[in-house]
């Protein structure tokens, strides 16, 4: 399938909701830097629109909500999607997380249309019949993005997926976003916390994925040796009212403050002193490349693309997933060791800055579609 000279490529990104996530954020991001002169974008949300929908729409690009997708899927929507398809003259679909990726890629191919699929994430309890239905679907589809090696990995091994269809492309972010003119007492002030205070902080969705119990104990553990640290949670998700109890329990509940699901991170970053990543398993997060962009030394755990990007005792620290012991400890050496904290976050920007852009992130994606429009065939065989 090729695209009429000078006429943009109509790109269908299809993905379930758009509330403040990493995979959303991707999606926002990925829309910013792509080439309209070559490639016309709409969005579509299985379920809802959401606040990151409402930012791409300010882009210029239509957002479509179907308020579908309830527990147990919906079988009206492969018909819907594929009405879609063919009343927006669709040319090729790219689907974000699970039940996109099987909606989008089985109203594609009935239809006739490329799809590509991104996977951001590694497999933590990869489910039978979801290996099953992956495997089928790889077959028909054009390409798999895999937002780190790992992810790669789990793919391949999980899905059987041909390893030529699997395409790693990192995650990015806009280091230029991260640029601000705001003193850390200033943004401090602007969440009412105290500019004495050493400030830990981490962002993402509370959930268990994240880790954020051992991130809890981490500071309950130093607070009981008589270090005075703080922890800052931005975001919102199932765990948050287990974690809020857990605090309490702990007995520093004033010392732990929920702040919701926020569109202020910079600033967020500029008030933080580090930045924490306790995740059990991930692919590409993308909060750890913002916090590394703006400057802050970072300690996280050994999931998803972090080794590749985070050097241990370089431009960050790695510290064991589960082990609430060694990340408090890694978490304070920034305390007692502030100018090599501060070297350490000098690296991490320029690790981002040469390597993990939207711009590196959008280019790498273009080229995929140039690959998939020029090369498909509507019988599926590339």
């Amino acid at each position: 399938m090729t695209v009429g000279a000078g006429r943009p490529a109509r790109l269908l990104y299809l993905i379930v909701d758009l509330p403040v996530g990493g995979a959303e954020i991707h999606l926002l991001n990925l829309i910013k830097h792509l080439d309209r002169d070559r490639y016309s974008p709409t969005v579509l949300c299985i379920g809802n629109n959401g606040p990151i929908g409402e930012e791409i729409a300010k882009e210029g690009v239509p957002v479509t909500e179907l308020g579908l997708l309830r527990k147990g899927g919906d079988p009206r929507i492969v018909k819907l999607l594929r009405e879609f398809l063919r009343r927006e003259k669709i040319s090729l679909v790219h689907s974000h997380l699970y039940h996109a990726n099987y909606y989008g890629r089985m109203a594609a191919f009935r239809e006739g249309i490329p799809a590509v699929c991104t996977i951001h994430n590694t497999y933590a309890r990869p489910k039978v019949h979801r290996r099953l239905i992956n495997r089928w679907l790889a077959r028909r589809t054009a390409r798999i993005i895999a937002v780190s090696r790992p992810v790669r990995d789990d793919i391949i091994r999980y899905d059987g997926v041909d390893p030529s269809k699997v395409v790693v492309i990192p995650n990015g972010v806009d280091p230029g976003t991260f640029d601000i003119p705001l003193t850390r007492v200033e943004a401090r002030e602007k969440i009412g916390i105290p500019a004495e205070h050493f400030l830990i902080g981490t962002v993402g969705r509370l959930e268990e994925q994240k880790g954020l119990q051992y991130l809890v104990d981490a500071v309950r553990m130093l607070r009981e040796d008589g270090k005075q640290a703080f922890l800052l949670v931005a975001g919102s998700g199932r765990e948050e009212m287990r974690l809020r109890e857990q605090a309490t329990r702990g007995g520093i509940e004033n010392a732990v403050f929920f702040l919701g699901a926020r569109r202020d991170v910079p600033e967020l970053y500029r008030a933080m002193d580090v930045f924490a990543l306790s995740s059990l398993w991930e692919g590409g997060p993308i909060t750890l490349l913002e916090a590394m962009a703006s400057g802050l030394p970072v300690v996280a755990t050994p999931v998803g693309f972090v080794p590749e990007v985070v050097r241990d005792g370089v431009n960050g620290f790695i510290v064991p997933a589960r082990d609430p012991v060694r990340l408090g400890i890694a978490l304070w050496r920034v305390r007692e060791d502030p100018v090599r904290a501060a070297q350490i976050g000098r690296e991490g920007r320029e690790t981002v800055r040469g390597r993990y852009t939207h711009r590196h992130l959008a280019e790498k994606v273009m080229v995929v579609y140039e690959e998939v429009l020029r090369g498909f065939s509507p019988l599926g065989e590339q």
